[in-house]
């Protein structure tokens, strides 16, 4: 007995939320998110790969579509993609802007570097 075949509606409704005050944030977060999944989707998909080569020696896309991972691998892959989800989304210090409408003032240059330029200065105009 066949299951009956749910059709999803091709375009949501209503009006897309906003998160940010920047539509361009948005549509961003929206591309990492997506970009994100289709890669945690390829490493699974790798995982299967070589698990099927390590067994087998030659394997088929039929062999790859119908591989059905054990409940210990299916953790291991838990595992993987909740570091990998920590990693991509975790939270980065804010960055200083300078410049114009900036709100941090440009750091001065380390010692060295003053030094270097004086030099330069120097032999320049001697």
């Amino acid at each position: 007995m066949s299951e009956p075949q749910i059709k999803l509606p091709r375009q949501s409704k209503g009006k897309r939320p906003y998160f940010f005050d920047d539509p361009a944030i948005d549509q961003m977060m929206t591309f990492l998110v997506e970009l994100t999944a289709e890669v945690s989707v390829v490493y699974d998909r790798l995982d299967t790969v070589e698990r099927l080569l390590e067994t087998k020696g030659t394997i088929s896309r039929a062999d790859i579509e119908a591989y059905r991972p054990s409940d210990a691998i299916e953790s291991e892959r838990v595992a993987r993609r909740d570091g990998y989800l920590k990693r991509v989304f975790r939270m980065h210090p804010p960055q200083a802007t300078y410049g114009k409408g900036g709100t941090t003032a440009k750091p001065a240059p380390a010692k060295k570097k003053r030094r270097r330029r004086r030099r330069q200065r120097s032999a320049a105009s001697g």
